[in-house]
């Protein structure tokens, strides 16, 4: 499926309904096929920079021309661990309590600083995929299909994420995430109605690659039931990460309460990935 027609949550409730029709139950959400509720506004009013289409940083310091090799793994998270990361949101006198979701993407983006050897005045920006649905008003209706995905993009310096407290990065994030409200997501739809080449910001290698990183969480969305009759899925995943720096946040599909990280990385520098990931 064409990832400019659906997001993941449409991809999925049309399997999800494919497989419940397969086992001869009725449709209980139908599709809501009406774009113009994601049209911008007449005339388009833009009121903020989005920084999410500006082009990425890139390195301070040149790499060598060759292209290095990339591999990529996938890493548990125990409840346990994930309980441990939460918990770090209140080192240091810190008061807020961040999410879970922010503690861990706040710790792979370190983690992957860390394994890159980034300089610490290395800027590095971070590419949350966001559901617009709820967060739009009024938020869209159930069944809304289409692609509703925005972009969060925090920025920090390499040095910052590293030596500061754990729960400086999942700052960074959760204050990126707090801006992404009706008004902001309505001005990136103007935003990008005035652009003359919607292709120029086509994001791919050139996004998240190092020193920047791509993440998408699949940790809320129902990827494991599709039962087409022989029962729930044991796996489901990406097939394949195209672009060194992408990485997917996947719920577990036992329900035990733990979460997988599947990433492209440099092979030198997965290595040491797999060692500070485990840092907790």
């Amino acid at each position: 499926m064409q990832h400019h027609a659906a997001d993941g949550a449409s991809g999925l409730h049309f399997i999800n309904t494919w497989s419940d029709m397969a086992r001869g139950l009725d449709l209980t959400i139908p599709p809501f096929i009406d774009r113009t509720l994601l049209r911008a506004r007449d005339p388009p009013q833009p009121t903020f920079p989005h920084i999410e289409y500006q082009p990425p940083p890139t390195m301070r310091t040149k790499n060598n021309e060759t292209v290095p090799d990339t591999t990529v793994s996938i890493f548990k998270l125990t409840r346990d661990q994930i309980n441990s990361l939460k918990a770090k949101s209140k080192d240091d006198g810190n008061t807020i309590g961040y999410s879970s979701y922010e503690m861990m993407a706040g710790h792979l983006w370190r983690c992957v600083c860390k394994a890159r050897g980034l300089p610490e005045d290395q800027e590095t920006k971070l590419y949350i995929a966001t559901d617009g649905r709820a967060r739009l008003k009024p938020s869209l209706p159930p069944g809304y299909f289409g692609n509703v995905i925005f972009t969060t993009t925090p920025i920090a310096v390499a040095g910052d994420l590293q030596s500061k407290p754990a729960w400086y990065a999942a700052s960074r994030i959760h204050d990126a995430l707090t801006r992404m409200d009706n008004d902001y997501l309505r001005s990136a739809l103007d935003y990008l109605e005035l652009q003359p080449d919607l292709k120029a910001l086509v994001r791919g290698a050139h996004t998240f690659r190092c020193p920047n990183l791509g993440i998408t969480s699949w940790a809320r969305l129902p990827i494991h039931d599709a039962d087409f009759g022989w029962g729930r899925p044991i796996f489901m995943g990406p097939g394949g990460i195209a672009y060194e720096g992408l990485s997917f946040v996947l719920p577990s599909p036992t329900n035990d309460g733990s979460l997988s990280v599947a990433i492209s990385l440099q092979a030198e520098h997965m290595k040491l990935f797999a060692e500070y990931l485990y840092e907790i």
